[in-house]
């Protein structure tokens, strides 16, 4: 596992990241509001908590009940936080003390989070916008309508739409001790799918690789960074399901990242034999796919735009299942035609960063130009980032071909793209399932890197992993 470089002054690094911010929103206050913990089933048995990842980039400081106010001034910010009480010393332990924790997001004022509201009707008085994120915890909302005298809803359509586009446009470059994090995750993430490749085998159930994977991650005190996709269903394309019994002949579809230790998320997704051979169709596929892979990360870099990047991927899946005899006509025209999105019908992949969909709490802001709508053709309005790509993104490139029974019947029986589907030909993959391969890709001037230690997903190196 490859290890985050050492000596990175991180409360430097928020500190220019919030002078940044605050000059390229020109006036007002930022209200960075954390998160709260949110009840499982009742208030005192919460779900693991997880900051607000805005906030984390900007403070860096996961605990909860947080708030921080960014001012026009350099360097001017002010953390807001709750005493510890006897009661929670007992159930939870000491934790750092609030000056401390201040410190190490670069911050020289703290104040008690009970005042925060006295805060902000001063600058409301002094005529300051209050900008902040939109949120999407109904807690925060409520709590953003608390503190500014607003309705909930008045808070959903208040959100700053320069600060927005602010931060939209600051944590898409990733900047080296990003890639770092990124890159350490990565590590991890390849112990767990190599575990599951080992340990797969008939007479399992879903539930055991997931496990298994799960302990890979704890063992270096990580959570993962979504919920996992273990399953036997592939064309379910996301199945958080895992009670199925794995059966020789089946392909096993795994979608799982761990977080870096400063919560920067990975997203890597494997394909294999449950029973350590591809069978010869699966094979087929399956070598579809990696060339589709393969051949979209080959021509990615910066100035490139990512739709075409999404098309070039289509139109490899469209000719090799062609030269299957499951697809005919003009590989240009189906995919013009959308016909590919039978098989394919999400896009090639998205922003990763601190979020696995870097952001997606802004909307198309973050993957769309100002002003482009996203298309209404099936499959690539799925497309979650369509933009001309800047050196520094990192992004996923996931292709996959997958047998969908209830999408192949509707087309059938809707006679859509019948001169490029040779729907005759589907009947024997109706229960085939489906495959994805994806990896997770830095954006350069030149070209572009391939991040992570390598995970193997070539058919010799699945195999050979799988027979040990």
């Amino acid at each position: 596992m490859r290890e985050s470089r050492t000596q990175v002054d991180w409360a430097e690094i928020y500190r220019v990241r919030r002078n940044s911010i605050r000059q390229a929103v020109d006036g007002g206050v930022i209200l960075w509001l954390g998160h709260s913990l949110q009840p499982r089933n009742y208030k005192d048995n919460t779900y693991p908590f997880r900051q607000n990842s805005h906030f984390l980039y900007y403070a860096g400081i996961s605990a909860p009940d947080l708030t921080l106010l960014t001012y026009p001034e350099r360097d001017y910010d002010v953390l807001f936080s709750k005493p510890s009480s006897l009661d929670e010393i007992i159930w939870s332990g000491e934790t750092h003390g609030r000056v401390d924790i201040a410190r190490e997001a670069g911050v020289e004022m703290v104040e008690d989070i009970a005042r925060l509201g006295s805060y902000l009707a001063k600058a409301k008085s002094q005529g300051l916008k209050i900008h902040y994120m939109p949120a999407y915890q109904a807690s925060t909302i409520l709590r953003l309508a608390e503190l500014l005298g607003l309705t909930p809803a008045e808070i959903v359509a208040g959100k700053s739409e320069r600060l927005m586009e602010a931060v939209a446009k600051q944590r898409s470059i990733k900047s080296e001790v990003e890639i770092d994090e990124i890159e350490e995750a990565l590590g991890i993430t390849a112990q767990m799918h190599l575990t599951a490749m080992r340990i797969a085998r008939p007479g399992l159930h879903e539930f055991d690789i997931a496990g298994a994977m799960q302990g890979e991650a704890l063992k270096y005190d990580r959570q993962q960074a979504y919920h996992p996709i273990v399953t036997i269903h592939g064309e379910v394309l996301h199945n958080h399901s895992a009670e199925n019994l794995l059966e020789d002949g089946q392909l096993l579809l795994i979608d799982a990242g761990a977080e870096s230790r400063r919560f920067y998320a990975s997203d890597i997704t494997r394909t294999f034999p449950v029973s350590g051979r591809f069978q010869p169709a699966q094979a087929e596929i399956y070598g579809i796919v990696l060339r589709a892979e393969l051949g979209a990360i080959e021509i990615l870099k910066a100035g490139m735009e990512y739709r075409d990047v999404h098309r070039h991927a289509a139109r490899i899946i469209v000719e090799g299942l062609s030269a299957m005899g499951l697809m005919k006509g003009s590989p240009d025209d189906a995919v013009s035609a959308g016909a590919h999105a039978l098989f394919f019908p999400h896009g090639i992949g998205h922003m990763l960063g601190l979020d696995v969909h870097d952001m997606e709490d802004l909307g198309d802001i973050v993957g769309y130009p100002k002003g482009e709508a996203r298309s209404s053709q099936f499959g690539l309005n799925y497309l979650r980032l369509n933009r001309r790509l800047d050196s520094g993104f990192i992004l996923t490139i996931e292709p996959g071909i997958y047998f969908i029974p209830a999408l192949i019947d509707r087309w059938r029986q809707e006679r859509l793209h019948r001169e490029f589907i040779n729907y005759d030909k589907l009947e024997p993959f109706r229960n085939f399932g489906g495959i994805r391969t994806e990896d997770n890709i830095l954006v350069a001037e030149g070209g572009f890197r391939v991040l992570g230690p390598g995970i193997p997903k070539t058919i010799d190196e699945v195999e050979s992993i799988m027979a040990r």
